[in-house]
């Protein structure tokens, strides 16, 4: 097997990484071969001031709370599933069902690179706001010159975050820790 941090360098179109578990161990994101597209995904309680800042902005780097599992995705060709033997997948079967995993999660992941106040970002402050004022998922993306499923996907972060089973109850929550 070759190593990890090989299999990185001789990638030419896409890195997608989950840095969770045993992925630290194994990568080193501060080599990552410069002029490929990296995607990377942290737990939710990661020290944003240790994400290296050529990875900062231009959404490369999302959180995602209970982030499950540590990856690597090389050009969609070739997997990585870390672990105390760290296992390289190449079936293209198992490979693309892979990337569709990192897809969604990435799809659902909270942006890394705006910092929290009072436990939430601006964003999510803002989308807060304009649903408790009444705003539809619409409205509020339409004011937000965003998608509404971007208003949905901050809303599912904010209620993960709070433990919130509905909408209405993560308002309740938001409002007591004095987030509104």
């Amino acid at each position: 097997m070759d190593n990890v941090q090989e299999v990185l360098m001789r990638a030419q179109a896409r890195i997608d990484l989950c840095m969770s578990g045993d992925a630290d161990e194994l990568v080193d994101v501060r080599l990552l071969p410069r002029g490929t597209p990296v995607r990377v995904l942290y737990p939710d309680d990661v020290d944003r001031a240790s994400v290296p800042a050529f990875l900062r902005g231009h959404d490369q780097v999302r959180t995602y709370a209970g982030l499950p599992s540590g990856l690597v995705l090389c050009d969609a060709a070739v997997a990585v599933v870390p672990g105390t033997s760290p296992v390289t997948i190449t079936s293209p079967e198992t490979v693309a069902l892979l990337a569709a995993w990192f897809d969604h999660l990435w799809a659902s992941a909270m942006a890394a690179d705006v910092p929290a106040q009072n436990g939430l970002t601006e964003q999510e402050r803002t989308v807060l706001r304009l649903l408790a004022a009444g705003s539809t998922d619409d409205a509020a993306a339409a004011r937000l010159g965003t998608s509404a499923r971007s208003v949905r996907r901050v809303m599912a972060g904010v209620m993960g975050r709070l433990g919130a089973r509905s909408r209405f109850q993560a308002g309740q929550l938001a409002a007591r820790r004095g987030w509104l």
